[in-house]
């Protein structure tokens, strides 16, 4: 089967949750034989260009960006030149007419379930295009069974055209012991001795102003670190609060040097009011850092009872959370245990292993149910 990805999202300096989700499925299939041809859609100046690739892994360059108009001409066009039996579409973004069948990738409805905090171009797309092509896809891939009742209930598709994929969590996520190491890296990021962790952006729903005030309001004293945009919103909560100097803004930090970072933080804290799956806690764990996170969407599915949870729209709860993180030490301790383990069953190796299943799935038209490949989920 001639199968095409599109890898697009995956740039330099920019590895978000899906391009990580992404580049851990091709980094998957590179390993051993196949028995499918992948092409995968590319920009140029690509990371992926640097790779070496096995045989059966052809990329495949695109003029038109990721999220764009002409993306919608010139994806077809691609597809229907290189023949191609099936297109996954790992994220949102998907041509309304496509040649072949498609599989498409929804990590989450944050544009129709929030549509309050995108631009009209972006609300407009998710109605139009997206709709339009999760409606025509043949499956659908999502990483949650949260985002799946999401899926459901909001598009009212037959829950037995989902499948759950979990993400994974690499290897390399885990406890960093290597003093000089740690240090290392420390330095390049201006870290404090001690500090509390959050990476994040400023998009309303990841919460970060009801973290500050959180932070604010509570009693812990050591400095917290937001790797994320500086805010001037955020400071100014700070300021109120007169906790403007320990509050820091971290530069973007290199996905390489994030497991150093999880191996250094006091605690990790996650306060998004709405996530399709929510990595970043997951990785904290596997690295040894207890972790805060809030009672909301996907959280508790992803983290199970290995961190401290609070009310992502209290304040007070977040601070009373802080605190326990902070001082608890018979809990701290009982978290960093627990968490360890728990983080070791994600795995990128299955959620790559159940893909290829639904892409086979796809394969064979007209199969009634995939009951014989183990992949029915819960509703």
């Amino acid at each position: 089967m001639r199968i095409a990805i599109d890898a697009r999202m995956i740039r330099q300096g920019s590895m978000h949750g899906i391009a990580r989700y992404v580049y851990q499925l091709l980094q998957g299939l590179k390993v051993g034989t196949s028995r499918h041809d992948y092409y995968v859609l590319i920009n140029k100046d690509s990371p992926l260009e640097q790779m070496d690739w096995p045989s059966y892994v052809h990329l495949v360059n695109v003029n038109s960006p990721w999220i764009s108009v002409r993306e919608q001409r010139e994806l077809p066009q691609i597809l229907k030149r290189l023949n191609v039996d099936l297109f996954h579409a790992p994220s949102f973004v998907a041509p309304i007419f496509v040649p072949c069948a498609m599989v498409m990738t929804i990590h989450d409805l944050n544009h129709m379930v929030l549509p309050q905090f995108y631009t009209l171009f972006h609300q407009m797309y998710y109605q139009i295009v997206v709709q339009r092509s999760i409606k025509r896809s043949k499956y659908i891939l999502t990483v949650s069974k949260f985002s799946k009742k999401e899926i459901v209930r909001t598009l009212a598709l037959d829950p037995d055209k989902i499948f759950v994929t979990y993400n994974g969590v690499s290897e390399d996520y885990k406890p960093i012991e290597d003093k000089l190491y740690l240090e290392y890296v420390r330095d390049i990021y201006g870290l404090p001795e001690r500090f509390i962790f959050c990476v994040s952006n400023n998009k309303p729903h990841k919460n970060v102003h009801q973290l500050v005030r959180a932070y604010c309001y509570s009693n812990v004293d050591i400095p917290l670190v937001l790797a994320c945009p500086t805010d001037p919103n955020l400071i100014r909560i700070a300021e109120n609060y007169g906790k403007k100097h320990l509050v820091y803004f971290s530069k973007f930090i290199e996905e390489q040097h994030l497991p150093a970072v999880y191996s250094l933080t006091d605690l990790f804290v996650y306060p998004s009011t709405y996530e399709g799956f929510g990595l970043p806690p997951l990785e904290a764990l596997a690295c040894g850092a207890p972790v805060v996170v809030a009672r909301s969407s996907s959280l508790p599915e992803v983290v199970g009872d290995n961190a401290i949870f609070a009310n992502p729209f209290d304040y007070k709860a977040i601070a009373a959370a802080l605190e326990s993180g902070v001082y608890d030490i018979p809990l701290r301790e009982q978290l960093k245990k627990k968490g360890l383990g728990h983080a070791k069953s994600f795995s990128w190796d299955q959620m790559i292993e159940k893909t290829i299943q639904v892409y086979e799935l796809c394969e064979r038209q007209g199969a009634p149910k995939p009951t014989p490949l183990g992949l029915v989920e819960e509703a």
